[in-house]
């Protein structure tokens, strides 16, 4: 099915599209010194009266005027207060380097001092930086050190922000379970300590949770609790965040209008220093624009937005650009500018998987390895398809994405000999290995999408097939993917969700509806079967079924498709067929690509296979279990 590239990539970029609270800790009391001169005191009460004035650039000079005095009498703790208020004015005029930086020095001297309560908040505020621009590794696990000095204390405001952070992290890897668990326990904490801004940022953190759950009523009850709060501290910075989440649900509901004035009153309450936000609200108006089919005011906000991106460096938020610049582009009908856009994005994505992500999985990934030889065979495969319909232009991003299979693939190979015998933190495990799921499948997706925008271009009709077959086939990989990075440890994909998933997604592709057609019959009995299996298993019944639209049924004026899938004594019988006119069956299938791969995938699987083709299409699959 040749798909609208923007409306999917659209779906894909929801999580950022909106904004989760997560409030820095900042000392603002002022450090004990019996050392220095009054000269440091007055400084640092006039930094702190800018800050909470946000007049960041004034506070950042006269905290800058406190560290040379305290640096001259080597007063260390005055020096940890001042780095740690200079990671937090940092962050709040996106400079994030900077912001790490004074950060990690601000801990250097806590520790000097045995200062365990503001270690922890300043690794508190660390892990929300490094959250912020998607180092999610980094983020748990200075949060996870955090929770472990501060559980001690009981119910303190640095524990709550450790907890809010925590599920921000979970939620920006789709576990809604343990993100919502986590926000709850914030909740509750800050409840009991009647921090109202904080229980606003927690109320509207679980909004969008359930907004990704497609919740929308009880994502609208809580986004409202947050934003009667923030309006009675009246804090316009806050009081734009809940605006804009709240405008992001209503887009889903189809009420795009009323959308659109909750984001204009965004855009309007927005300080001039929350860059990301800025840019987050920018993108969603841009996305209404689009919906309202005016691709052109949607540029406009898109462009405003990027010069924020660029200036922020804010790699989630440039995701969404490019989906929604994607989506204007294609109303304009400017097909080649959305495919130079979807080209930037596999570039985007990329540096989502830093290289210190990959790190973190070669030091940690020595129980799990990702299933990567098969979809190598398959991109192989897709690549003789592409270069068999002469289509140059698809062969560079096929070769892309080749060299980051071989990527994967080595690494994985580097961690099974050099740390075999490591045993590490088992959730940041599962944690990455959600992440690398979701990489494959969205690059999977996105190479699908290309070749629907090469499609396009296409006149000659058997090429156009074998680029539909490529698709076809690409789609039956990603299906696997999609089910994989929702679990945690199974490397067990369910049968029957799969199969009815591909079949159904087939009939849509050559334009047949299955729920309203007896036409095709769907047999599949529920069996959880190991990765190995399922994906040449899959590829099998992609062939078969699309050989079956593309042959049987329009050659038939009552069709019927069968496909039967059940276990018997220890193997599993696979059942095939049409009622089309069937076909002569040739001795060897190398002139065949599609009978070729169900050749090479039945002998992959030590499966025994039987054809009929007299005066229909069947094939039965014998395969052992064990």
């Amino acid at each position: 099915m040749l798909r609208c590239l923007a409306l999917t990539l659209f779906i894909s970029s929801v999580l950022h599209a909106q904004v989760s609270d997560n409030t820095l800790i900042v000392n603002l009391k002022k450090p004990l010194d019996t050392t220095t001169s009054n000269h440091e005191q007055i400084f640092y009460q006039i930094a702190q009266t800018y800050q909470q004035n946000r007049l960041y650039d004034s506070a950042i000079s006269y905290y800058q005027k406190c560290l040379t005095g305290y640096a001259e009498k080597s007063y260390e703790i005055g020096m940890a207060f001042t780095h740690n208020n200079l990671g937090t004015v940092f962050n709040k005029t996106g400079k994030i380097d900077s912001s790490i930086f004074h950060y990690k020095v601000a801990i250097k001297y806590y520790r000097n001092q045995n200062d365990t309560t503001n270690i922890a908040s300043s690794l508190t505020n660390l892990g929300m930086v490094y959250n912020q621009i998607g180092s999610y590794s980094l983020a748990l696990e200075n949060l996870l050190i955090a929770v472990r000095l501060l559980d001690p204390l009981g119910n303190t405001p640095s524990l709550g922000a450790c907890y809010n952070t925590i599920g921000s992290i979970y939620a920006s890897q789709e576990d809604y379970d343990n993100a919502i668990a986590y926000h709850r326990k914030a909740l509750s904490m800050r409840k009991s300590l009647n921090i109202q801004n904080e229980i606003a940022s927690s109320l509207n953190n679980i909004g969008t949770i359930y907004r990704n759950l497609e919740e929308y009523d009880s994502a609208l009850l809580y986004l409202n609790l947050s934003l009667k709060i923030k309006e009675q501290l009246d804090d316009q910075s806050l009081v734009a965040s809940t605006l804009n989440n709240i405008g992001g649900v209503l887009i889903n509901l189809d009420q795009i209008t009323e959308a659109k004035a909750y984001l204009e009153r965004s855009r309007i309450l927005r300080s001039v220093y929350d860059k990301s936000g800025r840019a987050i609200t920018y993108n969603n108006l841009a996305n209404v624009h689009n919906l309202l089919n005016q691709p052109q005011k949607s540029l406009l906000y898109l462009d405003s937005a990027l010069a924020l991106i660029k200036e922020g460096g804010f790699l989630s938020e440039r995701e969404d650009n490019l989906n929604f610049r994607m989506a204007a582009y294609e109303q304009l009908g400017h097909y080649d500018k959305s495919l130079d856009c979807a080209k930037e994005l596999m570039a985007v994505r990329d540096s989502l998987l830093n290289g210190e992500k990959v790190q973190r999985l070669i030091e940690m990934q020595t129980k799990y390895e990702t299933e990567k030889k098969e979809q190598s065979i398959a991109m192989l495969e897709t690549e003789r398809e592409l270069q068999k319909a002469e289509i140059d232009l698809s062969r560079l991003w096929i070769i892309i994405l080749g060299i980051s299979v071989v990527l994967v693939l080595v690494i994985g190979l580097s961690i099974y000999t050099k740390f075999r015998s490591e045993n590490r933190n088992k959730k940041q495990i599962q944690l990455l290995m959600q992440e690398l799921h979701h990489r494959v499948k969205n690059n999977l997706q996105l190479l699908s999408n290309i070749f629907s925008l090469q499609s396009r271009t296409i006149t000659d009709a058997g090429a156009l097939e074998a680029v539909r077959s490529g698709e076809n086939r690409i789609n039956a990989m990603a299906i696997i993917h999609q089910k994989l990075y929702r679990k945690t440890e199974s490397r067990s994909v369910n049968t029957y969700d799969y199969l009815n998933d591909l079949i159904s997604q087939l009939a849509d592709s050559y334009g047949y509806d299955q729920t309203e057609s007896d036409s095709i019959r769907v047999d599949i009995q529920p069996i959880e079967l190991d990765v190995d299996k399922v994906i040449p298993v899959g590829l099998i019944v992609n062939e078969l079924v699309s050989n079956s639209f593309k042959y049987a049924f329009p050659a038939t004026e009552s069709p019927v498709l069968k496909v039967i899938l059940h276990i018997e004594k220890a193997q599993l019988h696979l059942c095939v067929e049409d009622n089309g006119p069937g076909f002569e069956k040739p001795d060897k299938f190398e002139s065949s690509m599609g009978l070729n791969i169900i050749e090479t995938l039945s002998r992959q699987l030590n499966a025994t296979i039987k054809w009929d083709t007299s005066n229909k299409t069947k094939l039965y699959l014998l395969m052992p279990l064990n």
